[in-house]
């Protein structure tokens, strides 16, 4: 990359973390608060980047978020999201109107189901280390199985009436899901020349559930790609000198590639009223990493939450593990999942930043909101 390229980078995140301290963690909820959304309702699938407490309905050895995750969720303590505060799906529905993610599938009860039935509100099916592939994520509502989650939930929906189909294409979908793919090849020893079908068969089986989204009712679809898998604090640890695994970074970047040629394809042949995002997770925390201080992320390598060797050779929560204090000028919370801190700052740019953060148009395309770089600098309630 260019002298010019990273200038231009560097001025771009300048600008992304600016707006997105508007949605720091010491504002008030009631801050936010609109009188309408921007859409009707939010569905959310995948893994823990988006889990909002699936998992503490499962048994073992589905993993649980437990304390100090959350620790900074609103003074709330435990919330089932693998993160110190407002996980990304929580910052996407921010950004929608919406005060944090729909409730975890779940956690609901017949009253606050009844919501759901009625299309008062949407729903997180996110399961933390699912993956896309059924043979991903041990004890896990994998993909599959919450795609049919919805599904159900779809058919049980007839109090909306006639206004079901509309209500669902106007809604927000959003997926996150493949990085425990890639922690699965690795466990299975899987080697170098096992990567490219690997690869394949993930792209292959994500549009399957692309597909099947878009037969229920799916048409505005936000994706994120697999992050710098190969940055994490966890990956670094066993690397030379604390570096990146190059070898898992460039899975990722070949499944992200592969990805949208397979999801453009399929879309432009199968479902040609989808609308759709993808959003680089990988290009946003690359570029984090190398402009983290002109972004305000002081640590970049080391955990906020864990032990041992950058605080992230086990998870946080486990026996003699210990928190930073000053989680906001950490890129990670724990040896896989970034900060609120990170994640404020990633949604900005999906949101409002160029195609190298989202394409073919980033999440404000997807909803129609303005992207006039005076309302990213200083967002208004109508655009939080």
């Amino acid at each position: 990359m260019g002298t010019n390229d990273r200038a231009v980078i560097s001025l771009v995140l300048f600008l992304v973390c600016m707006a997105s301290r508007s949605l720091g963690s010491t504002e008030t909820e009631a801050v936010v608060e609109q009188s309408r959304s921007l859409v009707p309702s939010i569905y959310v699938f995948g893994d823990s980047i988006v889990d909002v407490g699936n998992n503490d309905f499962l048994p073992p050895p589905a993993p649980r978020a437990r304390s100090p995750y959350g620790i900074d969720f609103a003074g709330t303590g435990m919330t089932g999201r693998f993160t110190n505060g407002y996980n990304l799906a929580d910052l996407v529905a921010r950004r929608l109107g919406f005060m944090k993610s729909p409730p975890a599938y779940l956690s609901l009860t017949p009253l606050t189901n009844l919501d759901l039935l009625k299309c008062r509100v949407g729903a997180n099916y996110a399961s933390g280390g699912s993956g896309i592939l059924n043979t991903t994520g041990n004890g896990t509502l994998t993909l599959q199985k919450q795609i049919m989650l919805f599904s159900k939930t779809k058919a049980r929906m007839w109090r909306c009436g006639l206004k079901l189909n509309y209500m669902i294409s106007k809604s927000f979908f959003l997926i996150s899901a493949g990085g425990n793919d890639f922690s699965a090849f690795s466990e299975m020893g899987m080697g170098e020349e096992d990567a490219p079908a690997y690869i394949s068969s993930m792209v292959s089986t994500y549009v399957e559930h692309i597909n099947a989204l878009y037969k229920l009712g799916a048409r505005r679809l936000g994706i994120l790609d697999v992050p710098a898998i190969g940055c994490t604090p966890g990956s670094r640890v066993p690397m030379a000198n604390s570096g990146c695994n190059d070898a898992a970074n460039s899975m990722a970047q070949n499944f992200n590639k592969l990805l949208r040629l397979e999801v453009a394809t399929a879309i432009a042949t199968s479902m040609p009223d989808m609308k759709y995002s993808i959003a680089s997770t990988y290009n946003f925390l690359t570029d984090l990493m190398d402009n983290h201080l002109v972004a305000g992320i002081r640590v970049v390598e080391r955990a906020c939450c864990g032990s041992g060797k950058l605080n992230a050779a086990v998870m946080c929560s486990k026996p003699n593990t210990t928190y930073c204090s000053d989680r906001d000028d950490y890129m990670f919370w724990d040896m896989l999942h970034p900060t609120q801190a990170t994640y404020e700052r990633g949604v900005v740019a999906i949101f409002y930043g160029p195609q190298e953060y989202a394409d073919p148009i980033n999440f404000a395309g997807l909803v129609d909101i303005a992207t006039d770089i005076n309302t990213t600098m200083t967002p208004s309630v109508s655009a939080i």
